[in-house]
């Protein structure tokens, strides 16, 4: 039997997280299980504390003794799992956001008098919109370690950072997460986030007020520049608005200055005039984001309940979750018209009144993927390793790198199940292809040949 210590104990819950994430998926284990504590084990019964009485009731009811199972695989003993629900700590006050004219927003040089009105306008980042407050699954992960290793290295690795998918599934959300991240790690950083249309809107004001050399100053000063919906610049239709933001990205990039763009298709699918514009988007990293699952989208609607005080039953977050598939921002518009709901009408919701509620929402269908033979194939011919060795039980180095990418693409890519990828792969068992998964999730993190070269397969494959 394990030591009944606290550190032993949460050694052993930790190292149950990988087969738990695979039982009952990544978006329950990262919002449920992983912020979990051990409190103790008496005899066969171990006491485990959830972050909250949500986590403890979707659980029970969504996945009766699979935490259970999971702990007696690996003990290789039965064990009763007892959930408690972690005490309420005091929730602290966001940090207030600085205005955009404050010394710590700005410093450590003035805006010129002729700074156009967007670098002066108050609470350019959302304050909700943290890394924090991000819910992280298959849909997102590559995008999310971009932006995070942006955020900690802002113009080093990286540059720049190119967020693409459609509408409302976390683009805007990501990109100011990093500024954020920036300004607490850099308090004296000129962060300026902006969307296309206010870029041009301004650069316009200062072709007819005269204020050009502030309004480049402005811009091509910052540490870190944010720049929204870049596929309006298309749509505004003015050559010299897009040839005045060629020249501020290059003055940025050439002083090593980072630039993350977000656009609701890939680079080289922008309707744009400039070409060599085009091609500059295309150097640094591309990261799409994916509709998300069934078990992410719940995960996000708990989120977003928690966040907003109000306790709403599993099976109405789960009726929402599988009515609006394709947006988060309407999924998120479809719960709080819930709440708003309950705050006016107290009565116990039931699903009928919820379909009602949200019956003006809409969804859109799934996208098309590519196949797991498609995807072992490509990476065995852009990585120069056979494609009979990728698929068999060797395990020299490099052999074992192309193969967790080519798995590692796999899920990401594709809804086939690890069982599934496993048979594939020389019929591996779903434990050693979750590894070879996870190793390569990680590497994202830390190695930046990893991210390139992910980056630059999952472009390929996607045809962007």
């Amino acid at each position: 039997m394990v030591s009944d210590t606290k550190s032993s104990l949460q050694e052993l819950w930790e190292s149950a997280l990988p087969l738990l994430a695979e039982r009952l998926g990544q978006a329950t284990c990262d919002s449920f299980l992983r912020p979990a504590q051990v409190q103790e084990l008496l005899g066969d019964t171990l006491t485990l504390n959830l972050p909250n009485e949500f986590a403890r009731n979707w659980l029970l009811e969504k996945y009766p003794g699979a935490i259970d199972a999971c702990l007696s695989e690996i003990l290789h003993q039965p064990l009763e799992v007892i959930f408690g629900v972690l005490e309420a700590t005091p929730r602290e006050a966001p940090a207030p956001v600085p205005d955009a004219d404050s010394p710590d927003r700005l410093a450590p040089y003035p805006l010129p008098d002729d700074a156009p009105a967007v670098a002066r306008r108050p609470g350019m980042l959302n304050p909700k919109y943290t890394f924090g407050n991000f819910v992280v699954a298959d849909c997102n992960r590559f995008a999310h370690a971009a932006a995070l290793q942006v955020a900690r290295g802002p113009g080093r690795n990286y540059n720049p950072l190119f967020i693409h998918s459609k509408v409302g599934l976390g683009k805007t959300h990501l990109m100011q997460a990093l500024g954020h991240m920036v300004l607490a790690e850099q308090p004296r950083a000129r962060v300026i986030y902006l969307s296309a249309e206010d870029f041009v809107n301004d650069f316009l004001a200062a072709l007819r007020d005269g204020t050009m050399p502030g309004f480049r100053e402005t811009f091509r000063s910052a540490d870190v520049i944010l720049v929204d919906d870049i596929q309006f610049m298309a749509s505004a239709a003015r050559d010299a608005s897009e040839e005045e933001f060629f020249h501020t990205f290059n003055a940025l990039y050439q002083t090593n200055k980072q630039v993350v763009i977000a656009s609701d298709c890939p680079p080289r699918q922008l309707q744009i005039m400039n070409d060599r514009l085009r091609s500059r988007l295309e150097m640094g990293i591309v990261a799409d984001l994916r509709c998300p699952d069934v078990d992410t989208r719940v995960a996000i609607l708990a989120k977003k309940a928690q966040s907003e005080g109000v306790d709403l039953p599993l099976d109405i977050l789960e009726f929402v979750a599988q009515k609006i598939v394709s947006n988060i921002r309407v999924l998120e518009g479809a719960l709080l018209k819930t709440c708003a709901h309950l705050s006016l009408d107290p009565t116990p919701l039931t699903i009928s009144k919820v379909e009602e509620i949200i019956a003006d929402y809409s969804t859109a269908s799934a996208e098309r993927r590519i196949t797991v033979q498609e995807i072992a194939q490509f990476v065995s011919e852009q990585m120069k390793c056979d494609l009979d060795d990728i698929l068999s039980a060797k395990r020299s180095q490099e052999i074992v790198y192309p193969r967790q990418v080519a798995i590692y693409l796999c899920r990401e890519l594709t809804d086939v199940s690890l069982a599934k990828i496993g048979d594939y792969f020389g019929g591996r068992d779903h434990s050693t292809v979750l590894h070879g998964y996870n190793k390569i999730s990680e590497m994202l993190t830390t190695d930046e040949q990893t991210l390139w070269l992910i980056n630059d397969l999952k472009t390929a494959l996607q045809g962007d």
